[in-house]
Order: C-alpha cells, then structure tokens, then sequence
C-alpha cells in the first residue's frame, strides 16, 4: 500500500524530540521516518554527550542497539537458515545444542516467542567472562515450563544466537556481516565498530570510562561484545535499508519475513509476533499505530516500529544511558508514545 503523509506534522515531531534532550532524557537523538518506497523525515539533534565541547549528532551517528540486536542480528541471521533448510521453529533447541539434552521440552520457537521459562537476565557476568560465562549461560535451568507463558529473556536469544554460530560454523558476528549486513549494503552496522572509522555515541560508564563502541549491556560486554541479547550497532539510514531489504525479499524469500512480523501468538494474555513485538498502551509504540504493527525496543534508547498496512516505519535511536541507566526509562517511554502518535495519526492508506 501507498502512504500518504501530507498531514504529518514535522513540528511536532521536532519539538518531542527536543523535549527528550532538554529534559535530560538523552543528550541527543536522530529520528527516521519513511516509507518502503521513501524517506519522510530524518534528522539529528543535540549532542553525543552533555559536556559544552562534546560532538553534536549527526544523521550517520552509530548507537549502540541494546535489545533491538534481537531482531537486527539474530532474527534475521535465523531466517536465513530457515529457508536454507537448516533449522525450523519446531527444533527441540537439543538438536543444535548438545548442552540442552537435559531440557529436551525447550523448543526454538519457545525462545523466539520468549516463552521458554527461562530467566529474564542472569548475574552470572559478575564471576565469569567469555567462554567461561556463556557456559554458565548455556546450562541455565529455566524457571517455569516451556509454553505456558511469556517472559522476556535475553538468555533466549543468546542460545539463538549460539544455535546460529554452531549451525554455520562461523562466528556469530562474521556470519551476520557476511550474509545479512554487508548484502544489503549496510556498511555501519555489526559488533564492535570501529570508533575512528565511525561516528559512535557513548553509553554508560564502565571500569571507568564511557563505552564507545563497547556494548551497554553487562552480558554482551563480558560475552566479548557480541551478544544475541545486546551489543549490534547501527545508524539509522542502515536500520532503514535493513527493514526495507528484508520487506522486499532481498535475503530470504518475503513469506518467510512476513511470519515473524505477521504472526501473532498469545500466552496468558500477552500477545506477540515472532521476536518482534506486538503494539501495546504502556509500552513504546503509541496509542494509535495499527494493532497489527512490529517492533521493537532497546534499554539504551532505541526502538524500530513498522505498520505494515501504511508503510510508514519509525526508527528512533538515542544514547539515554550516557546520562541515566534506569531512572529515565519512564519518561523515555512517554517520549516514545507520544513521538509516535504524531506520526502514525497521520498515517492513512490506499
């Protein structure tokens, strides 16, 4: 379908979006908004950090994703196997991991949907670093059984992401650069970027300095820097072309994207697509984008949100945790709510 965008209102998408920043939300922030055929909108503001002689953003600023690696990286990198014929949602997750033979009931699809039972996050970065740590992570027991209801876990997608790395042989953030990211021309996305080739905001501080180009996230930074859970960087413009690559089939074919993103299942009342997540009133994606929509979010201020039947897509990235990891969530949130509302009540289709 063709959107038509002529009542968008970029003042007051501007104007959000300089809230955030004079709030002390985030030092600063760039914003897309486009379609699959073309962009609406994009731009920078503010700066990479709250210093006078910091860097101001630039449309090409590289953030690190946080969580939106699940459905950056890993989502797509799963994809790709699937219609190589390599793994299917229904695997028991034993069949790629031999460290799972005592948990034969944990499906692929379990982890995808984020209904494995296992725990939210793990402490386990407190006692031990690479190899050592995912081993402890790999052999985690899980808390409820499988199925019966929702829990957002990054441990699931750290196992997908170790699924992936034993099925093609290669590490897990070559294999994305490879088959994923450089075929579809992104050239500043992946692990570990390299901060004097690009632009990269700074997150948190950590053994005392300011992350740059090092994952926010404790399990992803003491994984190595790569994380299923966390620890892909990106710009925008590349997060846009990603989205749209994937939309049009450039990868995989098209019918394989649209069940991630189209699918809905529900366990316990909570709904959600396949890894990408469902629209909700308390969450990240506004009141008034289509229910049917995907997207999804990341701790250190990110999030991605596509409608399908509009075309419009929104692709916010920020540094919030350069100033607070955690008090600011909520009002990142209302940020994000509120942003959204601008865009998607201007949204109609034809």
């Amino acid at each position: 379908m063709e959107v038509i965008a002529l009542n968008l209102n970029l003042g007051r998408v501007e104007s959000i979006a300089i809230e955030g920043i004079e709030k002390r939300i985030y030092p600063g922030v760039v914003v897309l908004i486009g379609t699959k055929d073309e962009m609406l909108f994009l731009k920078a503001f503010g700066k990479e950090s709250p210093e006078k002689y910091a860097k101001a953003v630039r449309v090409d600023t590289v953030y690190d994703l946080a969580s939106l690696t699940k459905v950056v990286a890993v989502l797509p990198a799963f994809m790709l196997l699937m219609s190589e014929g390599k793994l299917s949602l229904g695997d028991p997750v034993y069949v790629h991991l031999k460290e799972f033979t005592n948990r034969k009931q944990i499906t692929l699809f379990h982890l995808i949907t984020h209904s494995s039972g296992m725990p939210p996050y793990s402490t386990a970065w407190k006692k031990s670093k690479g190899e050592e740590l995912l081993r402890n992570l790999l052999h985690i027991k899980p808390e409820f059984p499988p199925g019966r209801t929702f829990r957002y876990s990054c441990i699931n997608f750290i196992i997908l992401k170790t699924v992936i790395e034993r099925i093609s042989g290669i590490p897990f953030a070559a294999f994305v650069k490879e088959r994923i990211f450089l075929p579809l021309g992104l050239e500043s996305t992946g692990f570990l970027p390299n901060i004097k080739a690009f632009h990269v905001a700074p997150t948190c501080k950590r053994e005392g300095e300011f992350l740059r180009g090092r994952p926010d996230d404790e399990l992803a930074y003491y994984l190595g820097g790569v994380g299923g859970n966390a620890g892909c960087f990106s710009s925008a413009m590349d997060l846009y072309r990603l989205i749209n690559g994937l939309e049009a089939g450039q990868l995989f074919p098209e019918r394989i994207y649209k069940l991630f993103t189209h699918e809905v299942v529900e366990f316990k009342g909570v709904k959600t697509h396949l890894g990408w997540r469902v629209p909700d009133f308390f969450g990240s994606s506004g009141d008034i984008i289509d229910r049917v929509a995907y997207g999804h979010t990341g701790f250190t201020g990110t999030s991605i949100w596509v409608e399908p039947k509009s075309g419009l897509r929104v692709i916010f990235l920020s540094n919030r945790t350069r100033l607070k990891r955690r008090s600011t969530i909520p009002m990142m949130q209302s940020i994000r709510r509120r942003l959204h509302n601008v865009i998607f009540q201007a949204s109609t289709s034809r």
